[in-house]
């Protein structure tokens, strides 16, 4: 009997599913088999890996004892039913949208609080961070090592397939239509995304923050512990596709030199920070990357304490496959 583990993707279908699929077979993933499983709309599609075709099977009805590690990246409810079935047969979760509660399942960023990983009890439960949290929380991790940060103030301009591929048709339609002279009827988004930005994220909540706003908030304290104060958070709908923009705003304990800041990020895996006189697009340069780039570092003339940077990172590839493939990658290797 193979000793390497079986892989079962749950939303393989979606953006970050077949993101999951693309890098296992990148990162040559050590797996016996790989099952592939989405609801029974999308079921019977047929995905490449490794020189073969697989079909995607219906997750409603998959015997989760026959995999040792499943991947949840379907949405929220979809996932929460899964991931009781999963575990109660015994696999392993690496969470991908955000179903599990964080006393549960802990959100991990390798590289950043891997550590945690060692106490886990098999058969293991983790979450990855939803999207703004992981690219903000890889560029505040090397500020944090040095001093603690006393709040942080972020506006994530946030991709339409951020909302899965619904988002990006509904993207696509509205340009197209309104590009031809006809009105629109906003689904998925509510309002007009095209030619727009939308001061709203998701659903507002009572507090009058929106669901992904307080994921962002909660992810970011839950993963950099008593490093990181006070997070204040707006998430808005811009009309991009892919990848995520983050404007921040950060104070830091103890004022640290421009030199000191460059040094920080020196040699900092999947991490890039560009050069004084540049700063990345997320169109243009984190599309397709596995690095979240930095730019526009920046200290505030009246403060020494007090730094700015723009962040932007491939939203499906970078911010969620690749942090749950690194995850398990070493989830497995410890656990082996």
């Amino acid at each position: 009997m193979s000793s390497l583990p079986s892989i079962a993707i749950v939303g393989a279908t979606g953006a970050v599913g077949e993101a999951l699929v693309a890098l296992l077979e990148e990162r040559d993933f050590p797996l016996s088999s790989l099952y592939l499983l989405s609801s029974a709309e999308s079921a019977g599609k047929s995905l490449p890996f490794r020189g073969k075709n697989l079909r995607v099977g219906v997750a409603e009805t998959f015997d989760f004892k026959q995999v040792a590690v499943t991947f949840l990246a379907a949405n929220q409810e979809v996932s929460q039913v899964i991931a009781d079935r999963a575990f109660q047969a015994g696999s392993s979760i690496v969470d991908l949208s955000g179903a599990l509660e964080a006393s549960i399942s802990p959100r991990v960023i390798p590289g950043v609080n891997d550590q945690v990983l060692n106490l886990l009890p098999k058969p293991w439960r983790v979450s990855i961070p939803c999207s703004p949290a992981a690219a903000l929380v890889s560029a505040l991790a090397p500020l944090c090592a040095k001093t603690p940060i006393e709040y942080v103030t972020v506006t994530a301009c946030l991709p339409a397939s951020g909302r899965g591929r619904a988002g990006v048709r509904e993207l696509a339609r509205q340009t197209t239509e309104l590009l031809n002279g006809r009105s629109i009827e906003p689904r998925v988004f509510g309002r007009q995304l095209a030619f727009n930005i939308l001061g709203l994220a998701g659903n507002q909540q009572e507090n009058g923050y929106s669901q992904i706003e307080r994921r962002l908030i909660e992810d970011s304290q839950h993963i950099l512990g008593k490093s990181l104060g006070i997070v204040s958070a707006t998430c808005i709908q811009v009309p991009v596709f892919y990848g995520e923009s983050l404007a921040v705003t950060l104070k830091t304990q103890s004022a640290l030199t421009i030199k000191e800041l460059n040094l920080a990020y020196s040699g900092i895996q999947n991490l890039e920070l560009f050069e004084a006189d540049e700063y990345p697009t997320a169109v243009e340069d984190s599309i397709g990357r596995d690095e979240t780039l930095i730019g526009r570092m920046r200290q505030h003339p009246s403060d020494g304490h007090v730094i700015e940077m723009w962040i932007v990172s491939d939203n499906v590839r970078r911010s969620a496959a690749l942090n749950a493939i690194q995850t398990a990658e070493l989830l497995i290797k410890h656990t082996s």
